[in-house]
């Protein structure tokens, strides 16, 4: 009965035939005000909605309540589907009949009960192996730390069973921290051959006995090996059948940092995962104020913002809770989401006044890597061609004392930074002005189609990606002032005779703090909407190590330095190995053609 439902569910949801009755349409000005823009935000980040997560039926009554505002404010729809412009994201895995796992030492044999003793990861291959089993300590090489659980055994074609986190513990800043993921480990022991994985947390980091369940947080690309974990208990018994005592070895390895790895004889093990994503329908909220002007009706100014969050917590969540909380996300972005709501009224009030059309735009799945606004660009509803400039809001809630503003995207047009500073003479905002194009939010997909952008946020909190990221924090006058601020900046724009002309930014690497690890910089920018074997790119920053070496959006990057490279997590951990200044080997599919391109590493 429930997938019954989650199909016709799904499918009215693509149709955009939802009616909400819970969806609200407050009265209010045309005129930007606190007042209206908090009652769009308290409403959007009220524990009713639960945090807005990318699939939920949640935020689809939010995606009602803007579709409903946008409508009595006399916006045309602009989706694929009234206002709404639908797309699909794997919002988990599920398990399908093919799980097993079976362990044979010398006349002992271990049988396993899925979700008892044992569970697949969600990112583990959909595939059966067999192989002896090699103890691979904690899956870690690093040179840099003296440190090598592969010194004395090859996992090639090898089951390696492997403890998590590191001789350290689940210490988040140790001198481990790079290399105490899972991620990082199944992708170690692949790129060493082996044919599986089985994790198992020691009895001397913790003395519950729990094995990982599957859950959302293991999503992001195939590891490329299957993947289990089992339960602190049956680890013992396993080397207890080797001679071994687990805890006195494990204590061992944490005091000396001294790798203490070993082949289990007379062993075998099987391994079956079989795994399927779940996925859902979200969609964006797309409303045209259109101009009434003959020769400029045809040109398009989009406002934007991401109206999804966390829901519940999970893949992303900062809370130290480790038990589903609400993330109603006042800042994160109900504040951005309410702008676009107030900017959109005024804008349509003054409709007969304007040259080029406006268009507004709410995206989801910004949370999971900016999947609704990639999807706008990869299946526009208006001509790209035809958008002279995007403004997106994202957490605008929070302006300080200080009046402190960040503006992203200012070398994106060389009419940006004089029109800014003209435009802040009347609300004096300490500006920060970043030129990069590409960024963390929603206008690097507009970038990555050289358009015009601008990014508007008032910075990072201690609250970020936290429950209590409520309403009750954000700068009510704070959040009006920046969304008139934008209204000068696009109204300006607006009426120019001429489209602002485009132009490529470098991107800067990071400033590093102090005593941080040295990163290094390549300057790719990854598309986060197909699901491909390798990692592709949606764009390279100007004058990058990426640019340089001849990569393009498009390209599917699948061996770094010798590694092959399955999915984002692998590219990032084979940047781990390496130093600034050298020059490495990168695989790229470009179409139907393999390319091998010489990359000089940059600092971060």
């Amino acid at each position: 009965m429930k997938k019954i439902f989650l199909v016709v569910l799904s499918f009215t949801i693509a149709l955009g035939i939802i009616s909400c009755s819970t969806s609200k349409v407050p009265e209010t000005e045309s005129e930007i005000t606190a007042q209206d823009a908090m009652k769009h935000l308290t409403y959007l980040a009220s524990d009713e909605l639960k945090g807005r997560g990318t699939g939920t039926d949640e935020i689809n009554i939010a995606a009602e309540y803007i579709a409903d505002n946008f409508k009595s404010f006399g916006l045309k729809p602009l989706g694929d589907s009234g206002y709404f412009q639908n797309f699909e994201v794997t919002t988990g895995v599920e398990l399908t009949e093919n799980n097993s796992l079976s362990l044979d030492i010398g006349e002992k044999k271990f049988a396993f009960v899925l979700n008892e003793t044992y569970s697949p990861l969600g990112f583990s291959a959909n595939t059966s192996v067999t192989g002896e089993i090699v103890f691979a300590g904690y899956g870690i090489e690093a040179e840099k730390l003296g440190y090598n659980d592969f010194a004395d055994v090859d996992v090639k074609d090898k089951i390696a069973l492997v403890l998590r986190y590191s001789p350290e513990g689940d210490k988040p800043r140790g001198d481990f921290a790079d290399y105490s993921s899972t991620r990082y480990k199944a992708s170690s022991v692949r790129n060493k051959g082996a044919k599986g994985v089985i994790f198992f947390t020691g009895p001397n980091t913790y003395e519950d006995d729990s094995f990982i369940k599957l859950n959302v947080e293991q999503l992001g690309g195939d590891a490329g090996l299957p993947i289990v974990s089992i339960t602190t208990k049956v680890a013992e018994e396993i080397f207890q059948v080797a001679g071994k005592d687990l805890l006195a070895l494990q204590k061992e390895m944490d005091s000396l940092k001294a790798a203490k790895s070993f082949y289990f004889a007379n062993s075998n093990a099987s391994i079956s995962v079989g795994l399927e994503p779940v996925k859902k329908w979200t969609r964006n909220v797309i409303g045209l104020v259109e101009s009434e002007n003959p020769v400029y009706k045809n040109e398009y100014i989009v406002i934007g913002a991401h109206y999804d969050h966390l829901g519940m917590g999970g893949r992303g969540s900062l809370s130290s809770s480790k038990e589903p909380e609400i993330h109603n996300g006042a800042d994160d972005n109900a504040s951005g989401t309410s702008a676009v709501l107030e900017l959109a009224q005024q804008f349509s009030a003054k409709r007969k006044l304007l040259k080029r059309s406006m268009v507004f735009m709410t995206f989801s799945g910004e949370e999971m890597g900016l999947l609704g606004s990639a999807h706008f660009v990869k299946t526009p509803t208006i001509p790209l061609d035809k958008i002279t400039a995007m403004y997106n809001l994202d957490m605008v809630g929070r302006l300080n004392q200080e009046n402190s503003l960040t503006v992203y995207g200012t070398g994106t047009s060389p009419a940006w930074k004089d029109l800014l500073n003209e435009k802040n003479s009347f609300y004096n905002f300490k500006l920060n002005f970043i030129d990069d194009g590409f960024g963390p939010s929603d206008h690097s997909s507009f970038y990555s189609k050289d358009i015009p952008v601008l990014f508007y946020f008032t910075g990072t909190h201690s609250d970020y990606h936290k429950p209590s990221d409520d309403f009750d924090k954000i700068n009510h006058s704070g959040l009006e002032k920046i969304s008139r601020f934008v209204y000068d900046m696009a109204e300006a724009v607006n009426q120019k005779e001429d489209a602002i002309a485009f132009t490529k930014t470098k991107s800067e690497p990071r400033e590093r703090r102090p005593g941080a690890a040295t990163r290094v910089y390549v300057g790719t920018v990854p598309d986060m909407t197909t699901q491909v074997e390798g990692f592709k790119l949606s764009g390279v920053s100007d004058g990058s190590p990426a640019e340089k070496a001849g990569l393009k959006a498009g390209d599917i990057i699948i061996k770094f330095a010798g590694k092959d490279i399955k999915n984002i997590y692998d590219y990032m951990y084979s940047m781990q190995d390496h130093k600034p200044g050298e020059e490495v080997d990168v695989v790229v599919k470009r179409g139907e053609e393999e390319i091998t391109l010489k990359v000089t590493l940059g600092l971060r």
